[in-house]
């Protein structure tokens, strides 16, 4: 029988992924195929630089309504800023377990694997359901194993983030999840 090969693990060791604080997600999709979203430069007119556009597929808007939908299943979790790339998304997500919404809550605080698991399933069922409704049939495993995800500690490090975050989409050219450019 072959050994598996061991994963490295990429969360920190000891830390609390549900303790209040920010935290820069990147989920990618299977084999990082471009499913998600087409991106076309639009020319800007004189000096101004180009612009882009981006054109989200029926998977891209299903990652969108639930990505909106995350703060409506966890009361303590917020929303930041966040991007639907070709064949990733990038978002911050606020944890916070001192919200309390008028709703009695009893379950503790989500930790970000929570979040985005439900998150990545709830796409995926969305998905299901859409080509069952359409009587339509096309063999696709949405995403990727896992998440990156990066613990944002400062108000330098997360306006960094979120200019990166609203940057992505000029630079998808030259991102090393492009494909195209491998």
């Amino acid at each position: 029988m072959q050994k598996l090969i061991a994963r490295k693990p990429i969360r920190l060791k000891n830390y609390d992924y549900s303790e209040n604080g920010y935290y820069f997600i990147t989920v990618c999709s299977k084999k990082r195929e471009n499913i998600f979203a087409e991106i076309k430069n639009v020319v800007g007119a004189g000096l101004v630089s180009a612009r882009v556009n981006i054109g989200l597929t029926k998977i891209g808007s299903i990652i969108d309504t639930q990505w909106n939908n995350i703060f409506h299943q966890y009361n303590n979790v917020k929303l930041d800023q966040y991007i639907i790339m070709p064949n990733h998304i990038h978002g911050i997500i606020i944890i916070n377990k001192n919200n309390v919404n008028e709703r009695a809550d009893t379950r503790p605080a989500p930790t970000t694997s929570d979040v985005i698991c439900s998150f990545k399933s709830k796409c995926t069922m969305a998905y299901l359901n859409y080509l069952k409704q359409n009587n339509t049939y096309i063999p696709l495993t949405i995403w990727q194993r896992s998440f990156y995800d990066h613990i944002i500690r400062d108000d330098r490090t997360l306006n960094k983030m979120r200019e990166y975050i609203e940057n992505n989409p000029e630079n998808w050219e030259n991102d090393v999840d492009n494909l195209i450019n491998l």
